[in-house]
């Protein structure tokens, strides 16, 4: 016995490849590759232009993000407001994107003394800081335009600081 011209013969199934190819196509298979198109289209430009993937590599902000884990940044959110403090930020430094804690804004004087994270010389107080940080660092004034950045992991994180230019966004999570 044979199968009709058209159709995928199974034991016991039979399937109509029309049906099947309009079902997986649509009735118009040039609107639908046109509305494909322009799904990925505007799926490349939000996740390039607004919403940035960005996957953490290292134990720098552990433990609030754990090394492998995927982020996004909202590239958005200091559009209305500048970036404060607390904010997790990432930031563009030599070629690489780095996650990092805002812990000082502009104006203001950081330095690390006997382990002790100090801004404006007063110990900052945040959940991250009963870690004594290894180093010791002078006074630094911010200028208007620049933030001192620091992981969460304070014993073994890179911190420094960052004009706003070099900030792509907020983390959304």
């Amino acid at each position: 016995m044979g199968a009709k011209v058209g159709t995928i013969a199974i034991p016991g199934v039979q399937i109509d490849t029309t049906q099947l190819r309009e079902f997986v196509f649509g009735r118009r298979p040039h609107r639908t590759l046109c509305r494909v198109i322009l799904w990925a289209v505007l799926t490349l430009a939000f996740f390039h232009n607004l919403l940035v993937p960005i996957q953490i590599i290292g134990s720098s902000m552990y433990p609030t993000y754990r090394n492998g884990s995927l982020n996004l940044v909202n590239r958005l959110s200091y559009s209305k407001r500048p970036p404060g403090r607390g904010d997790v930020i990432a930031l563009r430094a030599e070629g690489e994107l780095l996650l990092k804690r805002i812990v000082a804004v502009p104006g203001e004087t950081v330095s690390i003394r006997r382990g002790r994270l100090l801004v404006n010389d007063k110990p900052l107080l945040d959940e991250f800081s009963f870690k004594k940080i290894p180093w010791e660092m002078d006074p630094v004034n911010l200028d208007r335009n620049e933030y001192f950045v620091i992981g969460d992991n304070r014993a073994a994180t890179v911190f420094c600081k960052v004009p706003k230019n070099d900030i792509l966004g907020k983390t959304v999570f």
